[in-house]
């Protein structure tokens, strides 16, 4: 190992070597990956002469493995050797947290139960028997085991090398005690300076002995620089997790690679240089040389051409002798060539003459042949049989005549008996016919026998059935005739041939004679010729001499005028090359160090880091740089970077840097890369070379080892978080040398060849991973996620191709061009430089094609040069056409990079680049077209815009719709692409809210301080200087009545402020100071106005109901692209799945559609319905995902393979789930994204309730029935929207939907349409739709008691002329209900509805105040989040104290608080007779028992905690929760269960433990008597003291204690007004109302005043009465909550008087509180 020790690296050694050295001794080594740790402690376990032990993680690595592993541990550290080990263990070998269960045994007693069976410790047992009786043990099992594990102790230590990142660490020290308590821990802290410095210095040493820096004061400056650069990371890293909230880790081992790096490119640079300086200088060298020649070149030149002159008049001489005989030797050639025509003219008569005879003659051969054949088939027995006949067949005898005739010369036919006698000789008649001559036959015995052969009979096979000699003959007589025939032709042409030939024959003869003569004169002529051409070799040779002088003359002028400009550049480049030499120490300081940090950073950060800090550092420490480098200038060349645009790579600046850094580092690149643009360009860069891969895939390891055995290019995609353990080998290039060549690599335990080559790639798709620094130190990792202004190019690009294909096709091809000359003329450069310098200046002048191939270059170099300005002339001009249509691009780019900051509000909301593209496209195709480009652009924008937003809008919860449209308007403001200007202090101040801190309120009258705190910091503001003084002084009580107002923004401020109703942002400002309440819908207001079509987007998709947004969706989806419904109460799309598929496939359950509910088992029927889908083209629905969060990766795969086959085109495939972060991101990024809930808003939730009923049934309704119907959708618009007010609105949340209101219409039609009834049964209708379709949902009864007040307003007579739509609003508010009319009147009348208000649901204004001021605050939470920026301000973060430094001080000042307070309760009761205890008495002992009960489990708590921060108690789960609720102001579990309920934070919550203690220590004083007026809100069960008055009650009157019920009678008197305890009761106060005040004077209910949104009540007298049924119209039922949260802390109803309705305060949501928090 090559390590340098410095003091902190000896001390870690000395540390770990005394502890390892000890018996028992385990080190715990803590430090994040790559500080030392390993190498340290394997240089410790050698000097301690521990042998090293280790386990080999691999994919089937498990519990068993590990078990067979610590058994050769023990039996190693034991039997054989048993001498010491050292068993290294790393948190990243920890592959399942089961392998701690061993661990903690081994430390702990070293005894791990079923290590060993029975057996196994019998047979190790008996090894050591003999050494455990050596040492005293006694010999026994028990004895031997004693040594056995004893031995093992002393032996064997532990050393565990864990990273502090993340909860693991602390999980597992909490799980696993002996890893804290049987370990020394040993922390490895960041290393210091003079630690970085030091190593630096040790390694760059080899520098100074190679010659690469000048002296050692370089080294130290380089080193320095460098420890500068690795700390200034740590507080980049800081700053980038705190503003982009992305992490990122820097550890020793990425130092100790810059140091690798940068001593390897500064070599690999100065050798460049180098060996670039020592061709330029060879090829000026040789360019003087050329010169110097010239000269001489010229003087011989002279010389040669005299000689030339001289052998030119010689050969003249010659020519002339050699031309007269020439001319004689022609004539004599002539004549020989005139009889050579004559006798070659006979010749080739004769030939032809020839030719025609044996042509003709050819003809006659096959019938002389076939006579004679038919010659020799006659034999002397055929002859004798034919002569044998007595009366022959009288064809025979014509046969035999006609032979005859031939033979004979007959002149008549031969009778039979003359035949007889001709053939009476067989034999010498067979010699007649065979000696037979055809030639000559006379022509009357030729007419004869065609007299006789043209006979029918006369043929071979005819005549062979009478006799064959007869049809042997006949054959024989037939060929001999046809023979003739064509001879008697041939024969004067026989005679001819032979003439010619005899005369041919005579003139050859005579031409030999001739031909002689010529000869002879030729040969003469030859012997001239040959003289003649010496002659003229010699001139030639004497030309050729002068004509290469002249040539080379020629060639050393072109070569020295040619390369004229490259010699004064050449000159040039080499003293800049020699300057260089030196400027590269800094040159590629600043290189390697980008290289090694830059990476995972974004633009600014790097911009930060390199151009500021690193290079301001290079050049104050005097280290030598080039002035204004650019360290991408250092690592790629021009055209290095235009051959990566021209294989996909964008053109943007963070890409270019991120590619070099890839083709860089030394590292394996780790490409941060959703957009997937990084892995797009590795693709094609590299080609079928690479071979791709995923951890999802089977058999993945296999392929690593193959691609690395092979030295293949290995990419592996969608890496996650977490790379596999058995890859951390390959990851840490932990490469083992065998031999001179051979490498090899141990993975899983098993060795395999390692080929250099092999280059591995890896691609996360995760927006924004946390890698563990022990893989940020094996890795480069490249945040390679696409930047704003790329993307735009890209989208300009995109957008250019539809609208213009062939102005971006030109571009692109232009591009390419230009990228191609660039390389071109790098290329041509260095050839040129390089024939030139490998040139022999000896005979550089002799080699043409080297001058003619650098003229070439040279001519090339210079028509690219000329193309290059006519492309850039030319790219001007179509780079001003696109640019008509960068203002498009500049919307999609803001757009994307606006909606993928939607994840870190939820992750849901995830979406890819090619999924915006899709719909970026589809935005283009429907823009309307105009022939007017500008126009065209506008209309671009503005559908570009809105298709983008409602694909995303459509898929955001209601409450994050608002937070869209802010974000879109926000950008587009800073853009100025508003009519507003841009002030960011203004934002700002919008954004944060900062405030004033320890300012003094002059107006807490009427306005709350953190308000005026607010309105101190707006006035820091330059435009509102004047606001806090003109509020104070000049108009406090306008203002007043302003801040009063039910809806501030549409009210003029006071004063000159009204001008800020000309500038709403401006007014928005004072809202958020004022009234955050109204924030919220003052900034829907001002975006409706602001926004272009602002309405249409705060209201997209309002008036369509969830089937239409389905379908229209629908429309959008493919095979690849799923529809994906997120989740929320009550919603359930699948039933608008199948009425939308019923409409469009004749949808089929089972047949064509699959509805799957994912579940436990149901995953293999998912990936069945799937496949079936896949191939069939049907569509599967795959309901509750997120229940299966695993199988949900393998569905994500089970889609890829979809993608890559192709799925039939039919194919669709819906998904639901909950909001889960379980659910991978590649699923989420593909699919388009729909949630069902109810819109927010009254109006919006009228409009999607009307939308539910189409226009066409609804117009065929009754009157009666389109009144209710609209009521209907009214009461459900309020059932809806009433939720946002939390528990005022309802106790619980519940899930009503569309459903319900469709149930109840179609419930309404089947009830009214087919009746015949005049009166409309209200009643029934009330409780068909109160108490089933609504009711069925609801479980509390006062929000059934809400609902049914809510029907029993509208649905009444009334309704069908003209009702207030508005209940109980009292003339503050009005909206008349409708009359019958059409469908359009209906959506008229929707559209007139007033402003929104709490009036609508008959609540009070207030009522509103607090879920808006929530919704205030947690929007523009979420916007500062998104948006960013700085901070207000406040205080130095600096001073501010750790969380566990708050915890510890919060744990001191309650213990000091409760510590000794107990209640004595026993002796309290035992000091009570039994008669004295009364309901009350019991009522206080048992609270004081709740107390102390509270109390203890505090002060257990709290000590267990203290002993904790002291380090004196191992912390536990319990106790860290617990320090993480008393930092961040929350109760602790147990004491939310043990104590009161309360909603208060935990400070104000100490107070109300001090008071309720105080009221139990004020009545144990005295038991006996119970408080004047008990404050029921300071009790932990109130109901138990309302149950005692009940009791006494029942003791007193003898009544039954289940037919009583407390009553309430609200006194006009304040508590210390009460004399006395009631007799007939208990004064009781602590009670606050809710939504209505109680008016003291009226002695009644009544609206609350603005702003007030509790009030306090008097006294009140509570005392039991019988239950009665009488309803008391002036009476309102109040239910009585303990806290303002309401259910579950019910606790009794109380009765107030009202002269309203009590219908009124019903729907009002009034209640009464008994701890409000204040």
């Amino acid at each position: 190992m090559n390590l340098v020790l410095f003091d902190d690296a000896i001390n870690h050694v000395c540390r770990i070597s005394r502890i390892t050295d000890n018996p028992c001794g385990h080190a715990l080594l803590v430090g994040v990956g790559g500080s030392g740790k390993q190498s340290l402690a394997r240089l410790a376990s050698f000097i301690n002469t521990l042998d090293l032990l280790q386990i080999l993680v691999n994919q089937s690595y498990g519990m068993d493995a590990l078990k067979l592993d610590l058994q050769e541990f023990y039996k190693k550290a034991v039997i054989k050797p048993g001498t010491g080990q050292a068993f290294l263990m790393t948190d990243g070998q920890i592959a399942n947290e089961k392998f701690l269960v061993y661990i903690n045994d081994m430390l702990s007693s070293g005894v791990i139960p079923d290590l060993f069976s029975r057996e196994e410790y019998d047979g190790l047992l008996g090894g050591v028997r003999n050494a455990a009786k050596a040492s005293g043990y006694a010999d026994d099992r028990d004895g031997h085991f004693a040594f056995f594990i004893d031995k093992f102790r002393r032996n064997l230590h532990y050393i565990l090398c864990h990273s502090p990142v993340g909860d693991d660490f602390r999980i597992r020290g909490r799980k696993f005690p002996a890893l804290i308590s049987c370990t020394v821990v040993d922390e490895f802290m960041a290393w210091p300076r003079d630690a970085l410095d030091g190593v630096a210095r040790r390694f760059l040493i080899d520098l100074v002995t190679g010659g690469n820096f000048q002296d050692e004061d370089t080294l130290g400056v380089v080193a320095a620089n460098m420890a500068e650069v690795h700390l200034s990371i740590e507080g980049a890293n800081k700053r980038y997790l705190e503003l982009e909230r992305r992490n990122n880790y820097c550890t020793p081992k990425s130092f100790l690679e810059l140091i690798s790096f940068y001593m390897k490119m500064l070599t690999s640079k100065q050798a460049d240089v180098l060996q670039n300086c020592e061709r330029l200088e060879k090829g000026l060298a040789i360019m003087e040389q050329v010169q110097s020649k010239v000269e001489g070149l010229k003087e011989d030149l002279k010389i040669t051409m005299v000689q030339v002159e001289e052998k030119k008049a010689a050969t003249a001489v010659l020519i002339e002798q050699v031309t007269k005989a020439s001319a004689v030797a022609a004539e004599e050639k002539a004549a020989a060539d005139i009889e050579a025509e004559k006798t070659n003219k006979l010749a080739s008569d004769a030939a032809a003459l020839q030719k025609e005879a044996d042509g003709e003659l050819s003809e006659a051969m096959p019938a002389m042949e076939a006579a004679a054949e038919a010659v020799n088939c006659l034999d002397k027995m055929s002859i004798g049989e034919l002569k044998g006949f007595g009366k022959p067949p009288p064809e025979c005898v014509d046969v035999c005549a006609c032979a005859a005739f031939l033979l004979k010369n007959e002149k008549k036919r031969m009778e039979w008996k003359a035949a007889q006698k001709m053939m009476a000789n067989p034999a010498a008649f067979i010699d007649e016919v065979k000696a037979f001559n055809a030639n000559e036959i006379p022509e009357n015995t030729l007419k004869e026998c065609d007299a006789l052969i043209a006979l029918p009979f006369f043929n071979y096979d005819t005549m062979k059935s009478k006799s064959t000699a007869a049809a042997n003959l006949a054959n024989w007589a037939i060929n001999c005739v046809k023979y003739h025939k064509i001879y008697v032709k041939v024969a004067p042409l026989m005679a001819k041939v032979e003439e010619a030939t005899r005369t041919k024959n005579e003139a050859e003869a005579s031409l030999a004679i001739v031909l002689a003569k010529v000869a002879a004169i030729e040969e003469e002529c030859a012997k001239l010729d040959k003289k003649l051409n010496g002659a003229v070799a010699e001139k030639e040779r004497v030309e050729a001499q002068a004509a290469s002088c002249l040539e080379k003359l020629g060639l050393a002028e072109r070569l020295v005028n040619g390369l004229a400009d490259e010699y004064k550049r050449w000159t040039k480049t080499v003293a800049e090359l020699k300057d260089l030499t030196q400027k590269l120490i800094g040159n590629s300081l600043l290189a390697s160090a980008f290289v090694g940090y830059i990476s995972p950073f974004s633009m600014t950060f790097r911009l930060g880091l390199w151009k500021e800090q690193w290079t301001a550092d290079i050049k104050e420490r005097g280290i030598p740089i080039t002035d204004g480098i650019d360290p991408l200038k250092v690592l790629a060349t021009d055209a290095d970077m235009a051959g990566w645009q021209n294989e996909g790579l964008p053109s943007d600046r963070i890409s270019l840097e991120n590619a070099a850094v890839v083709t860089s580092c030394s590292r394996w690149p780790l490409m941060i890369d959703p957009q997937l643009q990084g892995v797009k360009w590795i693709k094609q860069r590299l080609g079928e070379d690479l071979t791709i891969l995923q951890f999802t895939m089977n058999n993945w390891l296999k392929k690593v080892i193959a691609c690395i055995q092979m030295g293949n290019q290995l990419l592996i995609e969608a890496v996650g978080q977490e790379i596999d353990a058995i890859l951390e080998p390959v990851l840490s290039r932990a490469v083992i040398k065998r031999g001179r060549t051979a490498m090899i690599i141990k993975i899983g335990g098993e060795e395999i060849d390692y080929d250099p080559k092999f280059q591995l790639y890896m691609q996360c798709k995760l927006p924004n991973p946390h890698y563990r620094p022990e893989i940020a130190a094996q890795c480069t990792i490249i945040n390679f996620i696409v930047t704003p202004e790329g993307l735009e190019d890209q989208i300009l690009a995109m957008v250019v191709n539809v609208e213009k294909p062939e102005l971006e096709q030109k571009k692109q091809e232009l591009v390419r061009q230009q990228n191609d000359f660039m390389v071109t003329l790098s290329q041509l450069e260095a050839a040129l430089l390089s024939q030139l310098s490998e040139a022999d200046p000896a005979t550089i002048l002799d080699n043409i094609p080297l001058i003619e191939g650098l003229e070439k270059t040279k001519a090339t170099s210079k028509e690219i040069g000329e193309q290059v300005k006519a492309a850039q002339i030319t790219e001007v001009e179509i780079n001003t056409s696109r640019e008509l249509y960068r203002p498009v691009a500049a919307e999609g780019s803001m757009l994307f990079f606006l909606i993928i900051q939607l994840c870190f509000i939820e992750h849901m909301y995830q979406y890819s680049l090619d999924s915006f593209v899709n719909f970026l496209y589809k935005a283009i195709d429907r823009t309307e077209t105009t022939e007017d480009l500008e126009e065209r652009t506008k209309r671009l924008i503005v559908m570009i815009r809105m298709t983008i937003f409602r694909w995303v809008n459509r898929g955001l919860f209601e409450r994050h719709k608002l937070i869209l449209c802010a974000l879109l308007t926000f950008k587009l403001l800073q853009k100025g692409a508003l009519s507003e200007e841009f002030n960011p202090a203004h934002f700002n101040f919008l954004l944060r809210a900062p405030m004033a801190v320890g300012a003094e309120n002059p107006l807490a009258e009427w306005l709350p301080s953190k308000n005026w705190n607010l309105v101190l910091k707006l006035s820091d503001l330059e435009e509102f200087d004047n606001f806090s003084s003109n509020m104070e002084k000049d108009a406090p009580t306008r203002f007043k009545e302003w801040f009063n107002e039910v809806a501030p923004e549409d009210v003029k401020l006071p004063l000159d402020w009204k001008r800020l109703d000309s500038q709403p942002f401006q007014k928005l400002l004072v809202l958020r100071a004022l009234r955050p309440d109204r924030c919220c819908s003052a900034m829907a207001d001002w975006i409706r106005v602001a926004l272009p079509n602002g309405r249409d987007y705060m209201d997209c998709d309002g008036s369509l109901s969830f089937a239409a947004i389905l379908e229209n969706s629908f429309e959008d989806s493919t095979t690849t692209t799923p529809i994906f419904f997120i989740l929320s109460p009550g919603a359930d799309p699948v039933k608008e799945v199948e009425a939308m598929g019923r409409r469009l496939i004749q949808l089929q359950l089972g047949t064509n559609y699959w509805n799957v509910a994912m579940g436990q088992g149901q995953d293999v029927i998912a990936m069945a319905k799937l496949d079936i889908g896949h191939r069939e083209g049907h569509w599967v629905m795959l309901q509750n995902i997120h229940l299966m969060p695993g199988w949900c990766k393998e569905l994500e795969k089970k889609l890829d393979v979809f993608a890559a086959e192709n799925s039939h085109v039919n194919f669709r495939l819906f998904l639901s789930a909950d909001p889960s972060k379980g659910i991978p991101i590649g699923i989420l990024e593909r699919s388009i994204k729909l949630t069902n809930e109810p819109p927010q808003g009254m109006l919006a939730n009228l409009r999607r309730s009307f939308a539910l009923f189409s226009k066409e049934d609804f117009e065929d309704r009754d009157a009666k029935v389109k009144s209710i119907l609209f009521a209907m959708c009214h009461f459900h618009a309020l059932m809806l929207e009433r939720k946002k007010f939390g528990p005022m609105g309802y106790n619980m949340m519940y899930p009503f939907s569309a459903g319900d209101l469709r149930d109840s219409a179609q419930v309404l039609y089947n009830y009214l349409e087919g009746s015949s009834a005049v009166k409309i049964p209200w009643d029934d209708l009330r409780y068909l739709f109160g108490d089933i379709m609504y009711g069925g949902h609801i479980v509390d009864d006062w929000d059934r008691r809400m609902s049914q007040k809510y029907l029993l307003y509208f649905l009444r007579d009334e309704l069908l002329d003209e009702i207030d739509m508005i209940p109980y609003a009292e003339g503050k508010l009005s909206w008349p209900s409708p009359q019958p009319a059409g469908h359009d009147k209906y959506l008229e009348h929707i559209e007139s509805m007033p402003a929104e208000s709490p009036l609508f649901f008959g609540m009070h204004p207030n009522a509103e105040i607090n879920f808006r001021t929530t919704q205030c605050n947690q929007v523009f939470e979420m916007l500062t989040s998104l948006v960013g920026g700085g901070g207000g301000g406040e205080g130095d973060e600096g001073d501010a104290m750790s969380p566990m430094a708050l915890a510890q001080m919060v744990c001191d000042d309650i213990l000091e608080e409760v510590g000794e307070k107990k209640f004595p309760t026993d002796d309290v009761g035992r000091g009570m007779s039994d008669e004295e205890k009364g309901p009350y008495q019991f009522v206080f002992l048992q609270e004081c028992e709740y107390m102390n009960g509270l109390l203890y489990e505090m002060v257990k708590g709290l000590s267990e905690l203290r002993l904790g921060f002291k380090g004196e108690l191992t912390m536990s789960e319990v106790m860290e929760d617990m320090a993480k609720c008393l930092y961040s102001e929350r109760l602790p579990v147990w004491w939310v269960k043990l104590g009161f309920a309360s909603t208060r934070p935990l400070r104000s919550w100490r107070i109300s433990l001090q008071e309720r203690y105080q009221q139990l220590d004020d009545w144990i004083n005295d038991p006996l008597n119970i408080p004047k007026v008990v404050d029921i809100s300071k009790l932990f069960n109130p109901q138990s003291f309302l149950t005692a008055i009940k009791q006494l009650c029942c003791q007193n009157q003898g009544l039954e204690l289940d037919r009583l019920q407390v009553f309430t009678e609200v006194t006009k008197k304040e508590p210390k007004q009460v004399d006395g305890v009631s007799k007939d009761g208990a004064f009781v106060c602590g009670m606050y109302l809710e939504g209505a005040r109680w008016d003291m004077a009226q002695n009644s209910l009544e609206d609350s005043k603005p702003k007030e949104m509790f009030t306090a009540m008097p006294v009140v007298l509570c005392k039991a009465g019988m239950v009665s049924d009488k309803v008391d119209k002036n009476s309102f039922v109040c239910p009585v909550y303990c806290v303002p949260t309401r259910r579950p802390y019910f606790v009794f109803p109380a009765q107030l008087r009202t002269k309203a309705p009590p219908e009124k305060w019903v729907l009002a949501g009034v209640a009464m509180i008994l701890d409000v928090g204040l």
